[in-house]
Protein backbone atom coordinates (compact mmCIF):
# COMPACT_ATOMS: atom_id res chain seq x y z
CA UNK A 1 0.00 0.00 0.00
CA UNK A 2 1.19 3.32 -0.19
CA UNK A 3 1.07 6.66 1.81
CA UNK A 4 -1.80 8.94 2.05
CA UNK A 5 -1.32 12.57 0.63
CA UNK A 6 1.19 13.69 3.40
CA UNK A 7 3.66 15.94 1.29
CA UNK A 8 6.29 14.74 4.08
CA UNK A 9 10.00 15.94 3.46
CA UNK A 10 11.47 12.79 4.69
CA UNK A 11 12.53 10.74 1.49
CA UNK A 12 14.08 6.76 2.31
CA UNK A 13 16.24 5.27 -0.48
CA UNK A 14 17.13 1.27 -0.04
CA UNK A 15 18.76 -0.52 -2.87
CA UNK A 16 19.17 -3.96 -1.26
CA UNK A 17 21.96 -6.42 -2.84
CA UNK A 18 19.96 -9.66 -3.43
CA UNK A 19 20.76 -12.64 -2.13
CA UNK A 20 20.83 -16.33 -4.01
CA UNK A 21 17.23 -16.66 -5.15
CA UNK A 22 16.31 -13.18 -3.93
CA UNK A 23 14.97 -10.43 -6.06
CA UNK A 24 16.35 -6.95 -5.57
CA UNK A 25 14.31 -4.33 -4.23
CA UNK A 26 14.15 -0.76 -3.55
CA UNK A 27 11.90 1.18 -1.44
CA UNK A 28 10.50 4.80 -0.53
CA UNK A 29 8.37 6.41 1.57
CA UNK A 30 7.48 10.17 2.29
CA UNK A 31 7.37 11.06 -1.51
CA UNK A 32 5.40 13.94 -2.61
CA UNK A 33 3.51 13.05 -5.92
CA UNK A 34 5.82 14.07 -8.28
CA UNK A 35 8.95 13.05 -6.44
CA UNK A 36 7.29 9.37 -6.54
CA UNK A 37 6.88 10.32 -10.32
CA UNK A 38 9.86 10.48 -10.90
CA UNK A 39 11.46 7.66 -8.80
CA UNK A 40 8.89 5.44 -10.75
CA UNK A 41 10.17 6.46 -14.11
CA UNK A 42 13.91 5.64 -12.47
CA UNK A 43 13.47 2.48 -10.85
CA UNK A 44 10.81 1.20 -14.50
CA UNK A 45 13.55 2.57 -16.36
CA UNK A 46 15.82 -0.07 -14.63
CA UNK A 47 13.71 -3.15 -14.75
CA UNK A 48 11.85 -3.02 -11.04
CA UNK A 49 7.95 -3.68 -11.47
CA UNK A 50 5.95 -2.52 -8.18
CA UNK A 51 4.56 -5.34 -6.51
CA UNK A 52 2.59 -3.01 -3.90
CA UNK A 53 -0.12 -0.31 -5.35
CA UNK A 54 1.62 2.99 -4.77
CA UNK A 55 1.24 6.93 -4.34
CA UNK A 56 3.75 8.11 -2.07
CA UNK A 57 5.37 5.19 -0.08
CA UNK A 58 6.26 2.45 -2.25
CA UNK A 59 8.82 -0.92 -3.20
CA UNK A 60 10.32 -2.06 -6.28
CA UNK A 61 10.95 -5.90 -7.39
CA UNK A 62 13.11 -6.84 -9.96
CA UNK A 63 11.84 -9.72 -10.97
CA UNK A 64 9.78 -11.50 -14.07
CA UNK A 65 6.23 -11.70 -14.84
CA UNK A 66 3.21 -10.54 -17.00
CA UNK A 67 2.87 -6.84 -18.48
CA UNK A 68 1.80 -4.73 -15.93
CA UNK A 69 0.64 -1.03 -15.66
CA UNK A 70 0.48 1.90 -12.57
CA UNK A 71 -1.62 5.41 -12.29
CA UNK A 72 -1.79 7.01 -9.09
CA UNK A 73 -3.44 10.59 -8.42
CA UNK A 74 -6.76 9.63 -9.75
CA UNK A 75 -10.08 11.34 -8.66
CA UNK A 76 -13.24 8.71 -8.38
CA UNK A 77 -14.17 9.18 -12.15
CA UNK A 78 -10.43 8.74 -13.56
CA UNK A 79 -10.29 5.81 -11.56
CA UNK A 80 -13.13 4.29 -13.15
CA UNK A 81 -12.00 5.44 -16.62
CA UNK A 82 -8.94 3.47 -16.22
CA UNK A 83 -10.66 0.47 -14.70
CA UNK A 84 -12.65 0.26 -17.59
CA UNK A 85 -9.78 0.88 -19.99
CA UNK A 86 -7.36 -2.03 -18.87
CA UNK A 87 -10.21 -4.28 -17.57
CA UNK A 88 -10.86 -4.02 -21.74
CA UNK A 89 -6.95 -4.63 -22.70
CA UNK A 90 -7.16 -7.70 -20.66
CA UNK A 91 -5.58 -5.99 -17.08
CA UNK A 92 -7.08 -6.97 -13.81
CA UNK A 93 -5.91 -4.66 -10.97
CA UNK A 94 -3.63 -6.51 -8.85
CA UNK A 95 -3.08 -3.56 -5.42
CA UNK A 96 -5.65 -0.42 -5.15
CA UNK A 97 -5.49 2.80 -2.58
CA UNK A 98 -7.57 5.30 -1.86
CA UNK A 99 -8.11 8.63 0.00
CA UNK A 100 -9.96 11.06 0.85
CA UNK A 101 -7.46 13.57 1.67
CA UNK A 102 -6.99 15.18 -1.59
CA UNK A 103 -10.06 15.28 -3.52
CA UNK A 104 -14.09 14.93 -2.68
CA UNK A 105 -14.46 11.93 -4.79
CA UNK A 106 -11.66 10.52 -2.89
CA UNK A 107 -8.22 10.10 -4.68
CA UNK A 108 -6.76 6.76 -6.06
CA UNK A 109 -4.01 4.63 -7.17
CA UNK A 110 -3.82 1.24 -8.87
CA UNK A 111 -1.44 -1.44 -10.40
CA UNK A 112 -2.78 -3.57 -12.84
CA UNK A 113 -1.29 -7.30 -15.14
CA UNK A 114 -2.54 -9.26 -17.00
CA UNK A 115 -2.35 -12.34 -14.86
CA UNK A 116 -4.93 -14.78 -15.12
CA UNK A 117 -7.55 -16.00 -12.92
CA UNK A 118 -11.34 -15.11 -12.17
CA UNK A 119 -11.38 -11.56 -9.93
CA UNK A 120 -14.18 -8.62 -9.00
CA UNK A 121 -12.55 -5.21 -7.78
CA UNK A 122 -15.19 -2.66 -5.97
CA UNK A 123 -14.52 0.62 -4.34
CA UNK A 124 -17.14 2.95 -2.57
CA UNK A 125 -18.49 0.40 -0.30
CA UNK A 126 -19.63 1.64 3.30
CA UNK A 127 -19.18 -1.21 5.99
CA UNK A 128 -22.30 -2.81 5.31
CA UNK A 129 -21.87 -2.78 1.96
CA UNK A 130 -18.21 -4.50 2.01
CA UNK A 131 -19.26 -6.73 4.55
CA UNK A 132 -22.12 -8.07 2.32
CA UNK A 133 -19.44 -7.90 -0.67
CA UNK A 134 -16.81 -9.59 1.02
CA UNK A 135 -19.69 -12.19 2.57
CA UNK A 136 -20.63 -13.10 -0.93
CA UNK A 137 -17.49 -13.37 -2.63
CA UNK A 138 -15.72 -15.66 -0.09
CA UNK A 139 -18.85 -18.34 -0.14
CA UNK A 140 -17.97 -18.33 -3.95
CA UNK A 141 -14.63 -19.16 -3.40
CA UNK A 142 -12.92 -15.69 -3.64
CA UNK A 143 -10.01 -14.83 -2.10
CA UNK A 144 -9.70 -11.09 -0.46
CA UNK A 145 -6.64 -9.61 -1.54
CA UNK A 146 -6.43 -6.25 -0.95
CA UNK A 147 -8.82 -4.02 1.40
CA UNK A 148 -8.50 0.07 1.92
CA UNK A 149 -10.39 1.87 3.99
CA UNK A 150 -10.72 5.67 3.24
CA UNK A 151 -13.06 9.28 4.07
CA UNK A 152 -14.57 10.92 1.66
CA UNK A 153 -16.71 14.01 2.78
CA UNK A 154 -16.93 12.50 6.38
CA UNK A 155 -18.01 8.96 5.58
CA UNK A 156 -15.79 6.07 5.51
CA UNK A 157 -15.12 3.99 2.20
CA UNK A 158 -13.41 0.95 1.46
CA UNK A 159 -11.93 -0.35 -2.21
CA UNK A 160 -11.38 -4.22 -2.04
CA UNK A 161 -9.98 -6.50 -4.37
CA UNK A 162 -10.82 -10.57 -4.79
CA UNK A 163 -9.13 -13.66 -6.53
CA UNK A 164 -10.62 -16.77 -6.73
CA UNK A 165 -7.55 -18.82 -6.72
CA UNK A 166 -7.01 -21.53 -4.05
CA UNK A 167 -4.42 -21.49 -1.04
CA UNK A 168 -3.72 -21.03 2.95
CA UNK A 169 -6.74 -20.40 5.07
CA UNK A 170 -7.34 -17.14 5.17
CA UNK A 171 -9.15 -14.29 7.18
CA UNK A 172 -9.38 -10.50 7.41
CA UNK A 173 -11.13 -7.74 9.93
CA UNK A 174 -11.45 -3.95 9.36
CA UNK A 175 -13.15 -1.23 10.89
CA UNK A 176 -10.92 -1.97 13.94
CA UNK A 177 -9.21 0.90 16.23
CA UNK A 178 -5.42 0.33 17.00
CA UNK A 179 -5.99 -1.98 20.41
CA UNK A 180 -8.60 -3.87 18.48
CA UNK A 181 -5.79 -4.27 15.47
CA UNK A 182 -3.73 -5.59 18.04
CA UNK A 183 -6.10 -8.22 19.84
CA UNK A 184 -6.94 -9.66 16.46
CA UNK A 185 -3.23 -9.58 15.66
CA UNK A 186 -2.63 -11.70 18.53
CA UNK A 187 -5.10 -14.13 18.62
CA UNK A 188 -4.56 -14.79 15.12
CA UNK A 189 -0.75 -15.46 15.10
CA UNK A 190 -1.07 -17.57 18.30
CA UNK A 191 -3.42 -19.76 15.72
CA UNK A 192 -0.69 -20.32 13.05
CA UNK A 193 -1.90 -16.79 10.94
CA UNK A 194 0.65 -13.96 9.56
CA UNK A 195 -0.24 -10.84 8.22
CA UNK A 196 0.16 -10.24 4.70
CA UNK A 197 -2.29 -6.75 4.25
CA UNK A 198 -2.51 -4.49 7.13
CA UNK A 199 -4.02 -0.93 5.62
CA UNK A 200 -4.38 2.08 8.26
CA UNK A 201 -6.62 5.22 7.67
CA UNK A 202 -8.05 8.14 8.92
CA UNK A 203 -12.04 8.46 10.07
CA UNK A 204 -13.89 11.29 11.76
CA UNK A 205 -13.75 8.69 15.03
CA UNK A 206 -9.92 8.26 14.54
CA UNK A 207 -7.61 5.96 13.07
CA UNK A 208 -8.54 2.04 12.10
CA UNK A 209 -7.59 -0.28 10.46
CA UNK A 210 -8.24 -3.29 8.28
CA UNK A 211 -6.07 -6.46 7.89
CA UNK A 212 -6.19 -10.09 5.96
CA UNK A 213 -4.08 -12.74 7.32
CA UNK A 214 -3.18 -16.11 6.16
CA UNK A 215 -2.01 -19.38 7.69
CA UNK A 216 1.66 -19.80 6.73
CA UNK A 217 5.06 -20.65 8.16
CA UNK A 218 8.19 -18.17 7.48
CA UNK A 219 10.13 -15.40 9.67
CA UNK A 220 8.49 -12.38 9.41
CA UNK A 221 7.49 -8.90 11.31
CA UNK A 222 4.87 -7.01 11.21
CA UNK A 223 4.65 -3.13 12.87
CA UNK A 224 1.86 -0.60 12.92
CA UNK A 225 1.54 3.05 14.08
CA UNK A 226 5.04 4.22 13.71
CA UNK A 227 6.12 7.41 12.96
CA UNK A 228 8.62 8.21 10.29
CA UNK A 229 11.70 7.87 11.86
CA UNK A 230 10.15 4.99 13.75
CA UNK A 231 9.56 2.98 10.27
CA UNK A 232 13.00 4.12 9.10
CA UNK A 233 14.81 2.79 11.99
CA UNK A 234 12.69 -0.14 11.75
CA UNK A 235 13.09 -0.55 7.82
CA UNK A 236 16.92 -0.82 8.49
CA UNK A 237 17.10 -2.85 11.21
CA UNK A 238 15.16 -5.34 9.79
CA UNK A 239 16.60 -5.03 6.05
CA UNK A 240 20.45 -5.38 8.03
CA UNK A 241 19.17 -8.81 9.44
CA UNK A 242 18.06 -10.11 5.60
CA UNK A 243 14.42 -9.28 5.92
CA UNK A 244 12.69 -7.40 2.64
CA UNK A 245 10.09 -5.22 2.63
CA UNK A 246 7.09 -7.05 1.78
CA UNK A 247 4.34 -4.38 2.44
CA UNK A 248 3.98 -0.79 3.79
CA UNK A 249 1.07 1.33 4.50
CA UNK A 250 1.04 4.81 5.28
CA UNK A 251 -1.77 6.62 6.73
CA UNK A 252 -2.66 10.41 8.27
CA UNK A 253 -2.54 10.13 12.25
CA UNK A 254 -3.15 12.44 14.82
CA UNK A 255 -1.11 15.41 13.13
CA UNK A 256 1.46 13.39 11.57
CA UNK A 257 2.07 10.39 9.31
CA UNK A 258 2.15 7.16 10.49
CA UNK A 259 2.91 3.84 8.67
CA UNK A 260 2.52 0.16 8.98
CA UNK A 261 4.62 -2.46 7.61
CA UNK A 262 5.22 -6.39 7.12
CA UNK A 263 8.68 -7.90 6.34
CA UNK A 264 9.57 -11.15 5.47
CA UNK A 265 12.90 -13.65 5.75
Amino acid sequence: MWCRALRLAVILAAAVPSAAGAAEFTARHGMTSGQYQAAFDQYAGQGYRTPNGVRYAAIWSRRGGPPWVARHGMNAGQYQSAFDQYSGDGYRPTDISATGLEQGSGTFAALWDRSPGAWVARHGLSSKQYQKEFNKRANEGYRLTDVEGYTVQGAVRYAALCVRRKGPQWRARHGMTSSQYQAAFDKATSQGFRPVKVDGYWTPNGVRYAAIWERRGGRWVARHGMTSGQYQAEFNKYVGQGYRLVHVSGYMGPGQALYAAIWSR
